[in-house]
């Protein structure tokens, strides 16, 4: 699908999506109101989850992509355990997101996977280092099953939220990122998929990311906040450094699938802010050059 929002003041961007929190179907009729490429079906959901996906749906939902040409993007259930310190926890969590690889098969979608979260370890630095190794164990089994199927997998980073015990999210910073994907150099079909707004939290450096992992970056999903909590503002709305953000992209000629999650501002408010910092850096590389 064409879309004006996509343009040469944005030449980065080659696709575009919002994610509203919306069934299927109703996000699909809102990315074409609002001129995306591509939607979120987000199987966190009630009504979004494995069991609600019927043949009958799934059949009406291949003929309404042909159609319209926007594309999905399935946003895995970001629940599901897959780095639990609990081996029983993690190998059910990978049969569970084998099934949302199946229905992101059928609609033509990579996978965005999360590495979940532990609750109220006792031995909390040695159940974090299990965590991450299963998380890992966990995307190798699933890379290997949905390269079968011929699906893309995108590893989604969460917030590191260090002052919210009792729980940990695991793949938050980049210390994680760099154990994962220096193991998964085999797999092909294993991206990254960078929630900048994620990375903010705790004096992350979401541009730093950018400037590491641009090769394996298949999207970057926009939002902001105060560094403390997950808030999904606009662009201008919190501390994160959007300008080095841009800039970072500038510098390793990034390009890919840009995502809002912004509850206070359209994409294409959010898409006009990147614009306007996109040509700023480019004048910033040309003064230094």
């Amino acid at each position: 699908m064409e879309s004006k929002l996509i343009n040469a003041t944005v030449p980065f961007c080659t696709g575009v999506a919002h994610q509203k929190y919306l069934g299927a179907e109703k996000g699909l009729q809102t990315a074409i109101e609002g001129d995306c490429t591509h939607w979120y079906i987000d199987g966190s959901l009630f009504g979004e989850m494995v069991d609600d996906w019927t043949e009958a749906r799934i059949e009406s939902l291949q003929a309404q992509i042909a159609a319209t040409g926007v594309k999905p993007v399935f946003h895995g259930n970001f629940k599901a355990p897959l780095g639990s310190d609990v081996e029983a926890f993690r190998s059910a969590a990978v049969e569970y997101v084998k099934k949302e690889i199946d229905i992101a098969s059928r609609l033509g979608a990579p996978l965005i996977i999360h590495g979940g979260c532990i609750v109220e370890p006792k031995m909390v630095l040695m159940a974090k280092k299990v965590a991450l190794e299963h998380y890992l164990k966990s995307v190798q089994e699933l890379a290997l099953y949905a390269e079968a199927k011929g699906t893309d997998i995108y590893l989604e980073n969460l917030s590191n939220y260090v002052n919210y015990r009792p729980f940990h999210y695991i793949f938050t910073h980049e210390a994680e990122y760099a154990f994962v994907f220096e193991r998964l150099q085999a797999h092909r079909n294993v991206y990254f998929f960078l929630d900048a707004g994620h990375a903010n939290i705790e004096n992350g450096l979401p541009a730093e990311v950018v400037r590491k992992y641009h090769h394996l970056i298949k999207g970057i999903s926009f939002s902001n906040n105060n560094g403390v909590q997950d808030q999904h503002f606009g662009i201008h709305d919190g501390n994160c450094d959007y300008a080095d953000v841009v800039q970072a992209i500038v510098e390793t000629n990034w390009k890919g699938l840009v995502a809002f999650e912004t509850r206070n501002q359209t994409a294409k408010a959010a898409l006009a802010d990147l614009a306007v910092m996109y040509r700023e850096s480019l004048t910033t590389e040309i003064a230094v050059a």
